[in-house]
């Protein structure tokens, strides 16, 4: 239990500089996707860019949840003069029953985009079972670039573009750090009392059992 409080201020210190990064980056406003591509962490930086999205690719985000509902995150290769990029158009309620999808309306003209970078997360506890691009929409459990780019035969960028801008039919509302720094110091002052109540606990069971061995 004091190993988990130690851990939980860790997170606690790594969410700190993590919203410091975020301010500092977006400090300046939009910037041009060309003036990050080289960057060696462009993540959390606001950006525009231009491209054609793949409207025949669609992909669905599965088990996403908003406001207690499930839904999915719609997930739309477009490509632009600095190459494929998988852009994350928000979240869409699921229809009620498992078996149908959302009905989407997606314009595949030339657009300017804007958004936030970000960087697909790894669980390893979570398994693609998506193996073939055999139907679209096509659902998802993990937004891995490299993946995707292997099922769809092409090339992906590293990053996703998780867009910022109001649309009716999405949801976008992006959290670049879903747990507080707060929230951490709470866990940890709790694991800390845990750790403390099960010491004293473990110190009067000792006593006691000392006392009954001395008569």
């Amino acid at each position: 239990m004091t190993s988990l409080g130690f851990w939980q201020l860790d997170r606690m210190e790594q969410k700190q500089q993590r919203l410091a990064s975020i301010t500092q980056k977006q400090a300046q406003g939009p910037v041009d996707f060309s003036q990050v591509i080289n960057m060696p962490d462009p993540r959390d930086i606001d950006v525009t860019v231009s491209g054609i999205p793949d409207t025949s690719a669609i992909m669905l985000l599965d088990n996403q949840i908003h406001q207690g509902k499930p839904g999915y995150d719609v997930l739309i290769p477009v490509q632009t003069d600095f190459g494929w990029l998988l852009v994350n158009y928000g979240w869409v309620a699921a229809p009620r029953y498992r078996d149908e999808l959302p009905d989407l309306d997606v314009a595949s003209e030339v657009q300017r985009f804007k958004g936030v970078i970000t960087r697909p997360g790894d669980n390893p506890m979570i398994r693609e079972t998506a193996t073939e691009a055999s139907h679209f929409p096509l659902v998802i459990q993990k937004p891995d670039t490299d993946t995707l780019g292997e099922l769809l035969n092409r090339q992906f960028r590293p990053h996703i573009l998780e867009l910022t801008t109001p649309d009716a039919q999405y949801v976008r509302e992006w959290e670049p750090v879903v747990m507080s720094p707060e929230k951490h110091l709470g866990y940890a002052i709790q694991w800390f009392g845990l750790a403390l109540a099960g010491a004293v606990i473990g110190a009067v069971a000792i006593f006691r059992k000392g006392n009954n061995h001395a008569r």
